[in-house]
């Protein structure tokens, strides 16, 4: 039986990647010319897919990729195991030989290492350094070589990832990057890559002149997929799904979508199933306005509660861009017209917004970042 050719709400890998080709190329020279990145985006926009697919290509040219998940590290402590777990995991020799250079770099050190199927870390392998709390951020200090001490010791270069690395901002995130300039500023051998889709935290950290990693590398904006690459995309893979589809049909799903990548392959694995459970293999214009609607079904109950959870004038600005779809929303005629007040406020609201993640600012414009959200908003009576 043939499956669904179009995946969402997970890291996206193979030929379900969308090939963002000239991301990919960027990234991976810069990587390979020991550039370090900070890859600001919103969420779902396949940041972490798209990274996975450059270390792929990277490591088949024999560097030494590291990927470091924050977004469990809860403590500080639990940041200093995932990191040196990372670096266990990363292929820069065997287990044995990470856990030398780790006792090396910070002794007297006691490692637990928990095997896979008993750690709540991806990939099965934990580490667990074993010190007293007061000295972790000497710990961490010392830690942040390794990368380093791995790149010399293999004659290698190596690349590390940080995954939403503005979740260090909530475990005494300015220590942590004082004490990680202060030591990722001399390697040689390792190109260092920050990625977060709280966009300004990450600002923050790194575009402040009084923060320690301000300039610390070079700022890629990860932007939508543009819809000419995208149409080839789902085109093609329509077709690995057993269907086919015309390029008014193409267009017109990453015209709904806006061609946000999450949402668009959210809508197209609609799609699919749809035309799969009639049991013909061309997709019709209105199998899209079906897919669409059930999609919104689908998702009644969680825009209810994301709808609940908004108050106040933040229900207002939202609620005001998804029926007039102004982008400028400090405009006064928008404001005026919608009752909104002054702009002091409308910048709150819409500070409260974009953390949340419900809209996105580009330039002086903002939009939702959610699409079909957007037009649930847009029912509301």
């Amino acid at each position: 039986m043939t499956e669904n050719p179009f995946v969402f709400g997970t890291i996206v890998r193979g030929d379900n990647f969308a090939d963002r080709k000239k991301e990919v190329k960027e990234i991976a020279s810069d990587l390979t010319s020991k550039t370090n990145l900070i890859i600001f985006s919103p969420r779902r926009y396949g940041k972490t897919s798209l990274i996975f697919k450059v270390l792929e290509d990277l490591e088949k040219k024999s560097i030494i990729c590291a990927y470091v998940d924050l977004y469990p590290a809860t403590t500080i402590e639990k940041f200093a195991n995932i990191y040196a777990s990372s670096m266990a995991k990363s292929k820069g020799g065997k287990l044995d030989e990470i856990i030398n250079f780790i006792k090396d770099l910070i002794p007297p050190v006691k490692l637990t290492v928990r095997p896979e199927g008993t750690s709540d870390i991806e990939g099965g392998m934990e580490i667990e350094l074993s010190r007293g709390k007061s000295d972790i951020n000497a710990v961490l200090s010392r830690l942040y070589d390794l990368p380093e001490r791995i790149a010399t010791k293999k004659r290698k270069k190596m690349v590390v990832v940080f995954d939403e690395f503005q979740e260090i901002t909530k475990i005494d995130g300015q220590e942590i990057e004082r004490s990680l300039r202060s030591r990722i500023q001399h390697h040689k051998n390792v190109s260092y890559v920050f990625m977060g889709s709280q966009m300004h935290l990450l600002g923050r950290a790194f575009e402040s002149k009084d923060r320690a990693l301000y300039r610390m590398g070079k700022p890629f904006n990860l932007r939508r997929i543009p819809p000419e690459e995208f149409g080839i995309f789902i085109k093609d893979r329509f077709r690995v799904g057993g269907m086919t589809i015309s390029a008014g049909n193409v267009a017109k799903i990453v015209d709904l979508t806006q061609c946000h990548p999450y949402y668009t392959q959210q809508l197209c694995h609609e799609v699919w199933n749809y035309r799969k459970s009639l049991g013909t293999k061309s997709v019709e214009t209105d199998d899209i306005t079906v897919a669409k609607e059930q999609l919104m079904r689908n998702q009644n109950y969680a825009y209810t509660a994301l709808w609940d959870s908004i108050k106040g004038k933040q229900r207002a600005v939202l609620l005001a861009m998804a029926k007039t779809g102004q982008k400028e929303i400090f405009a006064s005629d928008f404001r005026e017209d919608n009752g909104l007040g002054a702009p002091s406020t409308i910048a709150r609201a819409a500070q409260y917004l974009e953390e949340k993640g419900l809209i996105e600012k580009n330039g002086s414009q903002y939009g939702i970042s959610d699409t079909f959200f957007e037009e649930w908003l847009k029912r509301l009576d």
